[in-house]
């Protein structure tokens, strides 16, 4: 037991080897393996089944990548991609020839870590921690944790040396003692004596092996207890979290659905007030429609009225010129009483008539023009000014003629 202290010292100096999968764009398990195996020299492998040209060139810039995280974690590095059928076969390859003491590589996808994740879920890592040479050192991580490692342990051959050694020493320190004369008949019993020696050899190198085991087992159990322990306490505090985590849900949930509310009453009574302002904008455009048809048969009256009194102004000159005992105008007579307009009114349909008259005509229910049969737009009179001059300066004229 004295060398193996030894043994682990030069398993530490020897090159640390990492194994990435196809998935090269995680760096999980490199930085895992530059973090916590104490390495200054790494070499990164990748087995992968044949590939296009364009998909190896871009396999190498990734594994290049690698290498830049190396140089920026001050360590050496190497690359080194193999092209095989069967990616676990290409690994033990690569480890029996190059006599591999210590590999890194994943336990799973790091999709399927959880805190509760014990062993290995990788069938390529169950695959080659059973196939690997027992003297290959082996960390199995997943997502940046360490799942599973695999101890190296040494070959029969240096524990039967080592036991072989410290018992011939112990022999001869115990002869060293031993008086002349038993001496002389343990060489008169040579055989005897020489098959206990063996025997009892035989028997401390097996009880080694068992302590040997006892201890690695121990020390499993030891870890594995460690493990659980860790496991437990993480479940417990993940558990906390999530109760926490629920309660906070809960508030949130609780918060969105009040403001859910808030904003459905807002949509509605939004709804409802667009609704009204364009009942309004629909009337408002219904009456200015209205409005501006009124106008435009208005301006249609007035414009009639100014040819009409035009037309009044010109026969009212011809008029004043002719005989004194002259006629009315037609345009001075009103269609409906038949006689010269005091106070003509302009109607609906274009033509002018006495007020008094036009009104009857319109009390007495008529909806349409005396002079057309038409049905009216509307029933609104408007006086003619320009007509009630010419007549009253017709009238004038008349009377004045007469005297």
């Amino acid at each position: 037991m004295m060398g193996k202290p030894g043994s682990q010292q030069l398993l530490m100096d020897e090159k640390i080897y990492v194994a990435v999968g196809s998935d090269l764009g995680n760096k999980s398990t490199l930085v895992w393996a530059i973090q916590n195996t104490g390495g200054k020299e790494f070499c990164i492998i990748h087995v992968h089944q044949p590939l296009y040209i364009k998909d190896k060139e871009k396999a190498q810039k990734i594994l290049d990548k690698y290498l830049q995280t190396c140089r920026q974690m001050n360590v050496c590095a190497e690359t080194i991609h193999i092209e095989m059928e069967s990616v676990e076969e290409g690994i033990i390859q690569l480890i029996s020839e190059r006599n591999v003491k210590k590999l890194v590589m994943g336990a799973a996808s790091d999709t399927r870590y959880s805190m509760r994740m014990a062993d290995l879920l990788s069938t390529k890592a169950i695959y080659i921690r059973q196939q690997v040479p027992a003297t290959c050192c082996i960390w199995f991580t997943c997502k940046g944790y360490l799942v599973y490692k695999r101890e190296a342990i040494m070959g029969n051959t240096s524990l039967e040396y080592a036991s072989t050694s410290s018992d011939q020493d112990s022999v001869r320190s115990r002869g060293s003692d031993i008086p002349s004369g038993q001496y002389t008949i343990s060489r008169g019993n040579g055989n005897v004596y020489q098959l206990a020696v063996f025997e009892a050899e035989k028997s401390k190198k097996e009880a080694s092996l068992e302590a040997f085991k006892h201890q690695e087992v121990e020390k499993e159990k030891n870890e594995a207890i460690k493990r659980a322990k860790e496991w437990e306490n993480a479940y417990f505090e993940e558990l906390k979290q999530r109760k926490e985590t629920e309660m906070e849900l809960k508030k949130v949930r609780e918060k969105l659905e009040n403001m859910r509310y808030i904003s459905e009453n807002r949509i509605t009574e939004s709804f409802m007030l667009v609704q009204k302002l364009q009942d309004k904008y629909n009337l408002a455009t219904k009456v200015l429609r209205k409005a501006k048809e009124e106008r435009d048969r208005l301006i249609k009256g007035r414009d009639i009225a100014i040819i009409e009194v035009e037309e009044l102004r010109k026969i009212h000159e011809k008029v004043s010129r002719s005989d004194e005992h002259r006629e009315a105008p037609q345009y001075f007579i009103c269609p409906i009483s038949l006689e010269v307009m005091k106070d003509p009114q302009l109607a609906a349909d274009g033509f002018t008539y006495e007020a008094k008259a036009i009104s009857t005509w319109l009390q007495r229910g008529h909806e349409t023009s005396p002079m057309t049969n038409k049905k009216l737009l509307h029933t609104k009179l408007v006086p003619n000014l320009a007509l009630r001059s010419a007549i009253q300066e017709w009238l004038h004229a008349s009377s004045s003629s007469r005297k």
